[in-house]
């Protein structure tokens, strides 16, 4: 049995994960200065699997190899770890906010497939607002003087692999909790990690880095598990813009940590990004009021 719809509730899950990824990003790309991509991305997965296990134990959830092993719960692995190699070497090549502002182009592909395979209603409002934060991101990305940057694929095929990761998590049957769904997803994490290592080896992590691989694998397993909850709670056409939240904070830590000042476009980009996330937000205030008029109370 399907999750009663309640947006305004999806909407504040949505930005509590969208901050939790914004501090993770900034830890990762400190690590992924020394550490190989592979190696961050097997060694955060062990040790969200460890954390994950624990939460399970202690919530009495169901540890099983039914649900640890959903063919929809392993497809959305594979697809959830793409996206985390494509954004990890990403935001080793360019400002941490220009790849995440070039991932962003995925709520708009989003939107369009939610209307497409999953029958979603999405009306003027919702695609216009969409639409002009696609705008912001193409003003954000677009070509310079010297040419495309050809790094912008990998945020690009994370945001590909974000949309197919979303429209399956639809799939997972509602007996399967989001933490399950997480450690499925984290220990494709480790396989995928592991995989690398013939290919481009692993160095010795130094005791100074443990802290930042905890703090890292905590903040993952928390993002993921209330993603998973937001998806499940609300249309992912109306989410969608909310997640353009993790901008601004990509904004801060780039700008606190190595001083990255954004340009002109960046702050034209990202001002039509936020505005296109209000927009959205103000017009499902309005549609939620209509709603709660129209139901009859209850006797």
């Amino acid at each position: 049995m399907a999750h009663p719809q309640n947006h305004t509730l999806a909407v504040l899950i949505m930005c509590l994960s969208m901050f939790l990824i914004g501090i993770g990003d900034a830890v990762v790309r400190l690590l992924g200065q020394t550490i190989p991509v592979g190696q961050l991305v097997g060694v955060r997965g062990a040790l969200v699997v460890v954390m994950l296990v624990v939460v399970m134990r202690l919530m009495h959830d169901s540890l099983s190899l039914a649900c640890l092993g959903n063919k929809w719960s392993l497809m959305r692995g594979v697809a959830e770890t793409t996206a985390t190699f494509g954004f990890f070497i990403g935001i080793q090549l360019m400002p941490i906010a220009l790849a995440t502002t070039v991932v962003f182009v995925f709520p708009v592909l989003l939107t369009l497939a939610s209307m497409l395979f999953l029958g979603e209603r999405v009306g003027v409002f919702r695609i216009s607002a969409v639409m002009l934060g696609f705008i912001g991101v193409m003003v954000v990305a677009a070509p310079t003087d010297e040419g495309f940057n050809l790094a912008l694929i990998y945020p690009l095929i994370s945001a590909v692999a974000i949309v197919v990761r979303d429209l399956i998590t639809r799939k997972i049957p509602d007996s399967i909790s989001p933490v399950a769904i997480t450690l499925t997803g984290a220990s494709v994490a480790v396989l995928a990690g592991a995989i690398t290592l013939p290919f481009v080896g692993w160095v010795a992590i130094a005791p100074k880095f443990y802290g930042l691989f905890a703090i890292a694998s905590a903040l993952v397993a928390g993002a993921f598990i209330t993603y998973v909850v937001a998806i499940r709670r609300g249309e992912l056409s109306v989410l969608a813009p909310t997640q353009y939240m993790v901008i601004l904070w990509a904004l801060l830590w780039g700008l606190l940590f190595w001083g990255e000042i954004p340009d002109t476009r960046a702050v034209i980009g990202g001002g039509l990004i936020i505005l296109a996330g209000m927009v959205i937000l103000w017009r499902e205030h309005h549609l939620g009021i209509k709603r709660r008029r129209r139901t009859p109370p209850k006797t």
